[in-house]
């Protein structure tokens, strides 16, 4: 019987060694690198400019979220510190709130407040020119409003002029300036203004449900769940005073004194008009503060009276001047009267 042949030990085993887990893992890991490393070598000049369009947008971001940017969108915003310091803030008026004719006769002798929407300007915004700004707004529609109507505007402050009440409705004779024609130019304008912050205007909840009001943060928010039917724009006002430019003029002036003196408001009892439904908070109680109120209410009783007397804007209605009588008979004595009459009548009050 014939042995097996040996086995010549000089002939090598030609099977491929088993690999580790761990090697296997290495080596899909770097193909992968690979991949992506000839991927990014074949594109390289559209992942360098992907990168830095990436820093960019990024940096933009993080730009718009500093203080430079920032700018209050509400009322309810505004910290109340804000109005019990009497604070300025910026921005342009871009409307005028009226009311149509039909609710003016239904509130006939009724005083009404003079309302604008502004928008509230950054600090890098009040660089911006008149074109500038309309562009900016007309890539925000938030910003906008349309038709007139409120609810449609949702990043606009709606600002109470201090001091004064709206003008009672009345046909002006062709050719002859209308109830807030003027105001009206401004805002077509986009007017910049000057908003020193006197008081607040907060909705009032109905009669039988608590209190709505809340501070957070230092603001004033309303209960949302009171308040679901009523607008949230609507809800809050800032009773401002404002200040203009006139033209080219570098120097700011008054704007409720302006159309005080011109016959296009009417001066108010107060620094605001009493409104049940929306009562004010957040206003000063400084004694300083109060002595400065009553001197501007007293500047503009004195603004009207030339006013009447020079038959400015609406004193050169008939209808207007007759439904003031004791304000007509008191300018026509003082432009009439001789001067022994008025120091009569002087000593007489005296």
């Amino acid at each position: 019987m014939a042995s097996a042949p040996e086995e010549d030990p000089s002939i090598q085993s030609t099977s491929k060694p088993k690999q580790s887990p761990d090697a296997n893992a290495r080596q899909v890991i770097g193909n992968s690198i690979n991949t992506v490393t000839d991927v990014i070598n074949g594109n390289i000049i559209a992942s360098r400019y992907g990168a830095i369009a990436s820093i960019a947008l990024l940096t933009a971001y993080g730009i718009s979220k500093t203080p430079i940017f920032f700018r209050y969108k509400r009322v309810s915003d505004i910290p109340s510190s804000l109005f019990t310091n009497r604070r300025i803030i910026h921005g342009r008026i871009v409307h005028v709130v009226e009311k149509d004719i039909n609710s003016l006769a239904r509130e006939s002798g009724k005083e009404e407040s003079i309302v604008c929407l502004v928008r509230q300007l950054s600090p890098i915004a009040r660089l911006l020119n008149r074109s500038s700004f309309d562009f900016m707004v007309g890539i925000s529609p938030s910003s906008q409003v349309n038709k007139g109507k409120l609810h449609d505007a949702k990043d606009l402050l709606k600002v109470e002029i201090a001091g004064l009440k709206a003008p009672p409705f009345y046909h002006a004779p062709p050719g002859k300036e209308g109830a807030n024609d003027w105001l009206k130019s401004l805002a077509a304008s986009r007017t910049s203004v000057s908003c020193t912050l006197l008081s607040r205007r907060v909705l009032k909840p109905l009669d039988g449900t608590k209190t709505a009001l809340r501070r957070e943060n230092n603001n004033v928010r309303i209960d949302q769940t009171m308040f679901n039917a009523v607008d949230p724009d609507t809800k809050q006002v800032a009773v401002c005073k404002l200040t203009y430019r006139p033209g080219m003029s570098i120097f700011r002036k008054d704007l409720g004194s302006s159309l005080v003196s011109f016959g296009r408001a009417n001066v108010a009892s107060g620094m605001h008009i009493e409104d049940p439904s929306m009562p004010t908070i957040d206003g000063s109680t400084a004694l300083g503060d109060i002595e400065a109120d009553v001197k501007y209410l007293e500047d503009l009783g004195k603004r009207e009276f030339d006013g009447v007397k020079a038959y400015q804007g609406m004193w050169s209605i008939e209808s207007i001047r007759s439904s003031r009588p004791d304000l007509v008979e008191e300018a026509e004595f003082d432009i009439n009267a001789g001067f022994w009459s008025k120091l009569w009548r002087k000593i007489r009050k005296d």
